[in-house]
């Protein structure tokens, strides 16, 4: 049985319902007349559902559940009716007898019913849609009709039954009988959540441990059964994670019995086998439409510790991989001098569950210590030289990588570059009058010499590490110490940069000397999607993975 739109037949009902009235405020000149007696028909309408979010205080409007048209004039319903004899009595007048839109009227098939004409033989109406549910019917004149029902597992074979009820009629009617029929199952969809989804497709979501059968008395509502099952909606749906989008809708909309439970488990799996589940408690009622919002967050975070970390991927997919180099220290002489900016990249991978990645952390170059420079940030950044008589530069900041095996730190895969994934340049130390170098980036940042110009001394630039060159692949330049001080000269050089390769510390001596280091570049040939950019962050470097797709 396909399932029905109803917010379709809910316009074309009105129409319906407005011809009844219409024809009953003419005399109703369509219905026959037997004895003297009216015919028995009816006017039918059917409500929209009412929507429920379950996990948002938030109510939208969304559409009903179901497709195609129910219960319009093409359509038929089954009718069950009992008559009081007068005296409390009941006999079964109608027993699941097919009523259609005939002749613009609401009515049994031939043989027609009619009204006794007497006021006290009182009539009790029970209709049901779809019709194929008829033998799971049960009925006993006098008595609310009952419905034995087991949910199918699969949505795709679930149907949406609309009922409805009007006891105690007048015998002695003449006018179209009001039938106004509800649904008696809750639709459950679910759609992606404030907080987002991986990209995919979705292959199914399934849904353990709820009530699949009962019995539902007309009029009364339902008495879940005692066993619970599993239920599978299998949309096939493509998404791109944004919140809101819907997973489950129409034909995938899930039809089950109304119930209290708690800690039902729905687990949605992907085309690739990527799978999450959580798990869910409430309240399902008649008529609603309860909307669940999954969201799945999963990002793993890196900071700075002075040694290896490993990723293990938990799913297959697709993987943002982000990158921070370390920065650098102000050198220090009453003042700090300004930091260097370590550098950022980014990209993804596609990588099975299981795989692993390691991850170093590029570390802050450190500030002077009086005239000793300050020491390198770790994997990479170069040591601050030592002034003569003026204070040491800082170290440059370390590179941070991922690598898809451990050698250790970056100066380690010179040789085996190809297992390199995503590297972030190191900003070069700074020097107490010139800045430090940003970390890359496509080539690291440059420094300049402060130059002398009372005494003609011109500042001279010292190029940061680039895509094929720089000090050492790996490495940022140590300063040394300086043997010549003089005018803005007296002060230690800032180191290099670690990165893919090395920014530099200048080495010169004498007037306008002072110099800080270079930064190092960064490196995206391991990834697609790539991009980096110079000088983002201070202090230690970072990492972060985050997955993005099961794509």
């Amino acid at each position: 049985m396909g399932k029905k739109s109803l917010l379709r037949t809910n316009v074309s009902l009105l129409l319906l319902i407005i011809v009844s009235l219409f024809c009953s405020c003419t005399g109703e000149m369509n219905m026959l007349v037997w004895n003297n007696n009216e015919q028995i028909n009816f006017a039918v309408s059917v409500p929209e559902w009412k929507n429920t979010d379950s996990l948002s205080s938030s109510k939208t409007s969304r559409a009903t559940p179901i497709t195609d048209a129910s219960l319009s004039t093409s359509n038929t319903f089954n009718l069950i009716a009992d008559q009081n004899d007068g005296t409390g009595n009941y006999s079964i007048l109608i027993n699941k007898e097919t009523v259609s839109f005939t002749n613009n009227i609401w009515q049994t098939t031939p043989s027609h019913y009619y009204w006794s004409g007497i006021a006290n033989k009182t009539v009790n109406f029970y209709a049901y849609y779809p019709t194929s549910i008829s033998g799971n019917i049960s009925h006993t004149a006098g008595s609310a009709p009952t419905l034995l029902y087991t949910v199918p597992p699969d949505a795709s074979n679930q149907i949406d039954i609309i009922t409805a009820i009007n006891p105690n009629i007048s015998g002695s009617t003449v006018t179209s009988t009001s039938l106004t029929f509800n649904h008696i199952f809750a639709a459950v969809k679910f759609a992606v959540g404030t907080n987002g989804l991986p990209s995919g497709t979705i292959k199914s979501i399934t849904i353990s441990g709820i009530n699949n059968s009962g019995t539902y008395t007309f009029g009364n509502g339902w008495t879940p059964g005692s066993t619970t099952s599993s239920f599978t909606v299998s949309p096939s749906t493509a998404i791109t994670g944004s919140a809101g989008a819907n997973i489950t809708s129409d034909v995938y909309t899930l039809m089950m019995i109304p119930q209290v439970f708690s800690n039902a488990i729905v687990s949605l799996v992907y085309n690739n086998g990527t799978a999450f589940s959580t798990t869910i408690s409430g309240t399902w009622n008649a008529g609603g439409v309860y909307t669940y919002n999954l969201s799945k967050t999963i990002i793993y975070n890196y900071d700075y510790t002075g040694g290896l970390q490993i990723f293990t991927a938990p799913y297959t997919g697709t993987y943002k991989l982000e990158t921070w180099g370390g920065g650098s220290n102000g050198a220090y002489s009453g003042g700090f001098s300004s930091i260097g900016l370590g550098g950022y990249a980014v990209g993804t991978i596609y990588i099975a569950s299981g795989t692993k990645l390691y991850i170093y952390i590029g570390g802050v170059g450190k500030t002077n210590n009086g005239l000793t420079g300050g020491a390198g940030g770790y994997n990479g950044g170069g040591n601050g030289e030592n002034g003569t008589s003026y204070a040491g530069g800082s170290g440059g900041g370390g590179a941070t990588h991922i690598a898809i095996t451990d050698r250790g730190v970056l100066n380690n895969y010179s040789s085996y570059k190809n297992e390199l994934l995503i590297i972030a340049g190191g900003a070069g130390g700074s020097a107490i009058n010139s800045n430090a170098g940003t970390g890359g980036g496509l080539t690291g940042g440059s420094a300049a010499t402060a130059g002398w110009s009372s005494g003609g001394v011109a500042s001279i630039t010292i190029n940061g590490g680039t895509q094929n060159s720089g000090y050492l692949f790996g490495k940022g330049q140590d300063g040394g110490t300086k043997s010549v001080g003089g005018m803005a000269g007296a002060e230690g050089n800032g180191g290099g940069g670690g990165g893919w390769y090395g920014g530099f510390s200048y080495t010169g001596s004498g007037d306008g000397s002072c110099c800080g280091g270079s930064g190092g570049s960064g490196y995206i040939g391991g990834v697609s999607g790539g991009s980096m950019q110079n000088g983002v962050r201070s202090g230690n470097g970072y990492a972060r993975i985050t997955f993005v797709s099961a794509n």
